[in-house]
């Protein structure tokens, strides 16, 4: 089931990809596009390029830590730190790279039934984000998950990564994002509630 979840977004990814690219390329000037031009203005005066530095908790419900049981735990948060980078194609698309990771040691319950460690987390994609009104975001797109450090062999997953975020401006092309996104996973899944700090150039 999980991996039929994940095929199905990475399928909506590509399309999405393509449709981008499309609008990209045959785009046409009319009055409601002038609109959106005086809306996203700000974002022209300071660039195309965003980069930004995260931080926030992960939730992942299958959790568990060492001295307990998967019965017993009801999920744990995990701090999680990151950096982003996107580059806006048109007004209304942006495509991104995303990278976070989970700092803590902990276990989860996969599918098979069978308890696997995971350590410092570290969950990488590349997304397509959508705005459709000024400001606001949703996004998504294929990544890859491992650990950091910790083991010689580190377990990965496919990653299925979706969101919706909302951008403030403070000053100066800075900008304080909050951010909501969830991971679907090979063998487990999992939700994270931020906020990046970024930088438009």
């Amino acid at each position: 089931m999980k991996n039929k979840r994940i095929i199905t977004v990475l399928i909506m990814s590509i399309g999405l990809i393509i449709s981008v690219n499309a609008q990209n390329h045959h785009q046409t000037i009319t009055k409601s596009e002038h609109h959106h031009e005086s809306t996203n203005l700000v974002h022209a005066e300071h660039g195309k390029h965003k980069i930004a530095a995260y931080g926030g908790f992960t939730h992942i419900s299958s959790a568990f830590y060492e001295h307990e049981t998967h019965v017993e735990s009801t999920g744990k948060w995990v701090p999680t730190f990151g950096i982003e980078y996107y580059y806006k194609l048109n007004h209304h698309f942006e495509v991104g790279f995303i990278g976070d990771v989970e700092t803590d040691q902990y276990y989860i319950r996969t599918t098979h039934e069978e308890e696997l460690e995971r350590n410092n987390v570290l969950v990488v994609a590349a997304v397509v984000r959508y705005s459709p009104i000024n400001r606001l975001g949703v996004f998504l797109g294929p990544g890859y998950e491992t650990e950091f450090v910790g083991k010689n062999e580190a377990t990965s997953f496919f990653v299925a990564k979706l969101g919706i975020d909302y951008e403030i401006e403070i000053e100066n092309g800075w900008e304080l994002t909050p951010i909501f996104s969830y991971d679907i996973k090979e063998e487990y899944s999992a939700y994270s509630f931020g906020v990046s700090l970024g930088k438009r150039f």
